[in-house]
């Protein structure tokens, strides 16, 4: 048999303040509903909880050991309360972050970091991995939110627009075209390219406006980073297609030129995903209003 814990609060209220009449009082509704409360109480347990024949109703065996659990129940409400408020407060909380190698290295680390001053109390973790790779991991709720260089067409997610960036051609300082205003493609398809390896959303984009223009580059290396791939090209190696975030500092210094090749300045829409449906907890959602109001250093 469950306990009404409506009438065991009304039943406490009664022990609590030893009259039906104060109780009343305290809970703010009429002396008849707490009375009729506690006797549908005492019906429903089959026992006896108030000595009726005194005045200041003293509690019988089984009132004290209802009293007693009570109490610790309603302890533990409060507790329960307190520790909810705090959520909704974002004065505690977990949350659990995906992102791309690009975004999770070069764009996420001011926002979180900011993020993290605001609200301390939130423990923080970032996943970082290819987007085949987080979006079952949103799906599974290891992830609260991931934030990818496309969009998710797989069901159950719900994609919103974040940021925008694009892929730029870089070179060393000394390249040949490095005064011209305007780069063709079909000038530099004998030259090396260093390029992000297949199945990549970077390499994704590249390939599919290579693919557009009909240009063929028959000198490529494969690098799994985009790091690597500006060092490399520092370091003289060949040419690489990148994001221009990762990239404004060595411009600014020129350690790497940007070429005006129109056929691969490629603008991308950078997306933030949840789960359809699934409710997000404070700490996501202010991280989410957060993310959307801030604007990495350049971006």
């Amino acid at each position: 048999m469950a306990l009404n814990i409506h009438l065991v609060r009304l039943f406490v209220a009664v022990a609590t303040h030893q009259s039906f009449s104060r109780a009343a009082l305290a809970l703010h509704i009429s002396q008849p509903a707490v009375s009729k409360g506690v006797l549908a109480l005492e019906r429903q347990l089959g026992l006896t909880l108030l000595d009726r024949s005194q005045p200041d109703l003293p509690l019988t065996m089984a009132g004290r050991v209802l009293y007693d659990h009570a109490q610790a129940l309603f302890a533990s409400e409060r507790q329960a309360e307190s520790a909810l408020a705090q959520v909704r407060g974002l004065e505690r909380g977990q949350l659990t972050i995906g992102a791309s190698t690009t975004i999770g290295t070069y764009l996420l680390p001011p926002i979180i970091a900011d993020f993290h001053r605001s609200f301390p109390a939130i423990q923080l973790t970032l996943v970082i991995g290819n987007t085949i790779d987080l979006v079952p991991q949103l799906m599974a709720t290891p992830l609260d939110i991931a934030l990818v260089e496309g969009p998710a067409d797989d069901e159950g997610i719900q994609a919103a627009p974040w940021l925008q960036d694009r892929l730029i051609v870089v070179a060393p300082p000394d390249h040949p075209a490095r005064n011209q205003h305007v780069v063709s493609l079909s000038s530099l398809s004998e030259e090396l390219f260093l390029l992000r390896e297949t199945g990549s959303r970077t390499r994704a984009f590249i390939d599919a406006r290579l693919a557009s223009s009909g240009v063929t580059l028959p000198h490529i290396v494969e690098v799994g980073h985009l790091e690597v791939i500006k060092q490399l090209v520092i370091a003289g190696m060949g040419i690489g297609v990148i994001p221009d975030t990762i990239c404004r500092a060595e411009i600014e210094s020129e350690r790497l030129i940007p070429l005006a090749v129109p056929e691969l300045i490629i603008p991308r829409q950078l997306w933030h995903l949840i789960v359809t449906g699934r409710p997000l907890s404070p700490a996501t959602q202010a991280f989410i209003t957060h993310m959307e109001s801030s604007s990495p250093a350049g971006g």
